[in-house]
């Protein structure tokens, strides 16, 4: 069984460095099987075609985050903290993960992320929504949708890491440091 989850994992790590490179259509599923070192009829043996592979990456992305993120969350501290935490957490995951950051940015820009699949439970966005929710009902941020903080601090994120690896040569020559944006995202959205 643990060779069964094994072989799954390393098909969808496979998988996402190849996204990350060629994009969805330039990365044919035998492409995949070829990377991962297993046979092509392998993979349909976990996903039923690449649509179905996508969506298993897209899932397993989403654990990941979630993981990583939750359980670097020390619930002990004030909110104030654990949204900094929350911040560095969610930037060092992408900065560490590279092919998971690209993945997750071009399958939200895609017909992937169709109405239906904005209505099933992901395991990431759920928690994200939890963590906002924790600091509303904590009296620690303003009394905002949970969901509509978790994309304003997630967004920012993402756009950031985008502007630091498009413009490092300009940040750099300017002496500018990004870090300001989550102090002034925090004042925006705590309490009173």
């Amino acid at each position: 069984m643990h060779n069964l989850l094994d072989k799954k994992k390393c098909i969808m790590e496979s998988a996402l460095v190849l996204i990350q490179e060629h994009g969805f259509h330039g990365c044919p599923v035998s492409m995949v099987a070829k990377n991962a070192g297993v046979a092509a009829g392998t993979i349909y043996t976990y996903f039923e075609n690449k649509d179905d592979l996508i969506l298993g990456i897209y899932e397993y992305v989403g654990e990941k985050i979630k993981m990583y993120v939750s359980e670097r969350d020390d619930i002990s501290l004030p909110f104030k903290d654990r949204f900094y935490n929350y911040w560095k957490n969610l930037t060092d995951f992408y900065d560490l993960n590279p092919s998971e950051y690209g993945f997750y940015d071009q399958f939200m820009n895609s017909p992937f992320n169709s109405e239906d699949m904005q209505h099933k439970p992901n395991i990431w966005h759920d928690y994200s929504r939890s963590f906002f929710e924790d600091g509303v009902k904590a009296g620690a941020l303003k009394e905002l949708n949970p969901i509509v903080l978790s994309i304003l601090v997630n967004t920012n994120v993402k756009s950031i890491l985008r502007i630091k690896k498009n413009f490092k040569i300009k940040l750099s020559k300017n002496n500018m440091e990004l870090d300001e944006i989550s102090h002034l995202i925090w004042d925006g959205i705590k309490a009173d």
